[in-house]
């Protein structure tokens, strides 16, 4: 039952939904078209743009997707746990440590897939271990990521995947 005293507020833009979405799928399509051919090399290029675009979208937005509001720190963290998960509008602390996360380990495999296809590296099977063990520690992030959602969702008794579709949440009390 909704209640009167709140009201929805516009928290993720259409630029961070759209940007959202397209990552997730091209991380799973990536992960199923993982032959290293053609296709895979230019979808994960797309992922790695994804977020770099993300990025240059957060200098310029304003609110919850602006860089602004995507700065982690621990001692929030800390708080944030020792307060019992209070309920957050924009990320929490945790789901903050996850965004840098996801992207960060986006952008080395895009670099990684870029560099295997360099001549220094023609023969060297580190580099594909390398890329290997990030798009294994990629799906291992993508899975704690779905856990919290799920949990927060759960915690806070709102749908956090669907405020990612509509770019709405309950707003604070009015």
């Amino acid at each position: 039952m909704a209640d009167p005293a709140r009201s929805d507020a516009l928290v993720w833009d259409a630029a961070v939904r759209l940007h959202h979405w397209l990552l997730a799928g091209l991380v799973i399509f990536c992960s199923i078209q993982d032959d290293g051919g053609l296709v895979h090399r230019i979808a994960g290029y797309a992922a790695a743009s994804a977020v770099v675009t993300r990025l240059l979208w957060a200098v310029f937005a304003k609110g919850h997707g602006s860089l602004a509001a995507l700065k982690p720190s621990a001692a929030a963290v800390v708080a944030y746990v020792r307060g019992r998960a209070p309920r957050c509008i924009g990320h929490d602390p945790l789901g903050l440590w996850m965004v840098w996360l996801l992207w960060s380990l986006v952008l080395l495999l895009g670099l990684t897939g870029w560099m295997s296809r360099l001549d220094i590296f023609w023969g060297d099977e580190r580099l594909q271990e390398i890329h290997a063990w990030l798009a294994d520690a990629l799906l291992v992030a993508v899975a704690l990521h779905l856990l919290g959602v799920g949990g927060m969702s759960w915690w806070w008794r709102e749908n956090l995947a669907a405020a990612m579709v509509s770019g709405r949440k309950r707003g604070p009390p009015a």
